[in-house]
């Protein structure tokens, strides 16, 4: 009995010892290589720190040079299907918002599956990451990996003086009369925030039921600038800003607007993943350097790089927080109730804005 137990021991620990190994030597093979390719070319978001974070890569691989291409998502997709329909295979790398991923890189058949190009033990180990797994935005979950996620996004921003702490609850009680032309919210036809229209057009305790009751007994006013509707609510023209950014709310209660954001424990809260993902493309000029950079960015320095330097919650539960402005409310907690709007499932959102047209249609009409 006692030899049988060694021995099933000794087999796992030289089963161990050969991963370990068969990892390392693909890692250092890999590495080589990238070396030897001397650069990868990256396209993605610029705005505020994801730019900086995505140039970071250099510091730890400084043999490896990078042409960085930044730009909308709108705008890096335009690039790149022009350079793929001419034949030039220029681009192996983009991070950003998954919407373009999913609608136009992945739709074209562009990309290469992730999961090859993961290496190191630290990445490929899935209980490092929220909910035990990674994810991705595309329906065959393969292609467009979901790095951030961040929640806080609540039901408004009120205006305290007009309305008291505690007394929306939920959703639904926006439909008190009281309320009645006191709303402002993002447009639907605005991509801005559309994935907060998402949650509540998919949302099982909300959905087509509650967006029709919103905008037939509300009267709500509809804008695109965030920071004027913010300074509405502030002077009381408007008592809340329905779907404001968390960050935008505590932005004007720091200048000394009467404002808060209010949450919703009954209904939960949906997940943005912002400009979080990364995706790989078929026929990358620099293949090797690829494989170094989507392990380097989704390794705990990657990770922890991007959260110091965009304020974004990165999937990676094994990093510290603190880091987060919001982290109380960005950061999701296991368990907790929420949509994640990014997932393939919730992308389309013609019948939500099909939806919209047609209520505020028949809103005008009467």
């Amino acid at each position: 009995m006692k030899a049988s137990l060694f021995a099933g021991l000794l087999l796992n620990a030289v089963l161990a010892a050969s991963v370990h190994g068969d990892w390392k030597q693909d890692w250092e093979k890999t590495l080589a290589a990238a070396e030897k390719e001397g650069e990868i070319s990256i396209y993605g978001q610029s705005r505020a720190g994801v730019g900086k974070a995505l140039l970071a890569f250099k510091d730890a691989y400084p043999k490896i040079k990078i042409n960085f291409v930044g730009g909308s998502g709108s705008d890096l997709a335009k690039k790149i299907m022009a350079e793929k329909r001419a034949g030039k295979h220029l681009v192996d790398i983009s991070v950003g918002g998954g919407g373009t991923m999913v609608l136009v890189y992945h739709k074209a058949g562009l990309l290469q599956p992730m999961p090859p190009q993961l290496i190191l033990p630290e990445v490929l180990d899935q209980t490092k990451w929220w909910s035990k797994k990674h994810l991705y935005s595309d329906p065959e979950g393969q292609h467009v990996f979901m790095a951030q996620g961040d929640a806080g996004s609540g039901i408004a921003a009120i205006n305290t003086n007009f309305v008291k702490p505690g007394e929306i609850q939920s959703w639904w009680d926006l439909l008190a009369p009281k309320h009645r032309g006191k709303i402002v919210m993002t447009d639907p036809d605005s991509a801005g925030n559309i994935g907060n229209w998402r949650f509540i057009y998919y949302s099982a305790d909300l959905g087509p039921k509650f967006i029709r009751r919103l905008l037939t007994e509300t009267q709500v006013s509809f804008a695109e600038n965030e920071h004027q509707m913010m300074d509405w609510v502030g002077a009381g023209k408007y008592h809340m800003h329905v779907l404001a950014k968390f960050e935008n709310t505590e932005n004007a209660r720091k200048q000394g607007l009467p404002v808060m954001q209010i949450f919703s424990e009954k209904e939960g809260d949906t997940i943005s993943s912002g400009s979080g993902h990364i995706v790989a493309f078929k026929n990358a000029p620099h293949p090797n350097a690829t494989r170094v950079y989507v392990n380097w960015f989704l390794s705990r320095e990657g990770q922890l790089i991007w959260q110091k330097l965009t304020g974004r919650n990165s999937f990676r539960t094994d990093i510290p927080k603190d880091m987060i402005p919001f982290k109380e409310e960005q950061v999701p907690k296991e368990g907790g109730r929420y949509l994640l709007s990014s997932l393939p499932q919730y992308e389309d959102i013609k019948p939500l804005r099909k939806l919209v047209d047609e209520v505020l249609a028949q809103v005008k009409q009467k």
